[in-house]
């Protein structure tokens, strides 16, 4: 039976993110959980769902300003990381609602203007890639992007059963994330063409 059966060695994981440390990986961790959870203090600040002070880059580009005044202070890079990562993962599960209804679209503050459907669509798409993008941007090694991709999977597979959805924003996720780390790392494109190389030659086998 050996061979058949695929075993994870959690070990080899744990020595590929030693390099971020404990501190960077809880860093990550929580400003990840505080970010899923941003776009919806609309409701705490008693302004219109999905407006555009909680589902847009605002938070980042204030987070950004303070992390490049302060050069020296890694912690924020960490920071900036996991909240993009999770504005942008919400983002994606927003581009999917059930319908696009008044709530699902994007309202400026205080008032009773939106942007409409198609200005909403373009402005959720364009706000998950952006900031899917920073969270890239901001990372100084793969390792760092492994653990960005298992954080996103982890999400978007525990949100399943609650958002009633998987393929589309696991295919947006993937996809987005895979092409623009590509660009950025060559460990991570190689291992693309690796992997799609691979596939291309067990398809050839069937022919």
């Amino acid at each position: 039976m050996e061979g058949l059966y695929m075993v994870i060695d959690f070990t080899e994981i744990v020595d590929l993110l030693e390099p971020i440390g404990f501190i960077g990986l809880m860093l990550i961790w929580m400003s990840f959980l505080i970010g899923m959870k941003f776009p919806d203090w609309d409701f705490k600040l008693k302004i219109k769902h999905r407006n555009i002070l909680t589902h847009s880059p605002i938070i980042l580009w204030a987070m950004i300003y303070f992390y490049n005044t302060r050069k020296d202070a890694e912690v924020f890079r960490f920071s900036i990381m996991g909240f993009a990562l999770a504005i942008g993962l919400h983002m994606i599960f927003d581009f999917f609602p059930r319908g696009w209804a008044r709530g699902a679209l994007i309202y400026f503050p205080y008032c009773k203007l939106c942007l409409g459907i198609k200005g909403s669509k373009g402005f959720i798409f364009f706000t998950g890639v952006y900031s899917i993008f920073l969270s890239i941007k901001y990372s100084k090694s793969y390792i760092e992007i492994i653990f960005l991709s298992l954080i996103g999977i982890y999400t978007i597979v525990k949100n399943t059963k609650k958002e009633e959805k998987f393929f589309r924003p696991f295919s947006f996720f993937t996809v987005v994330l895979l092409f623009l780390s590509a660009i950025k790392y060559n460990e991570i494109s190689s291992s693309i063409a690796f992997v799609v190389h691979l596939i291309s030659e067990k398809i050839k086998i069937l022919f």
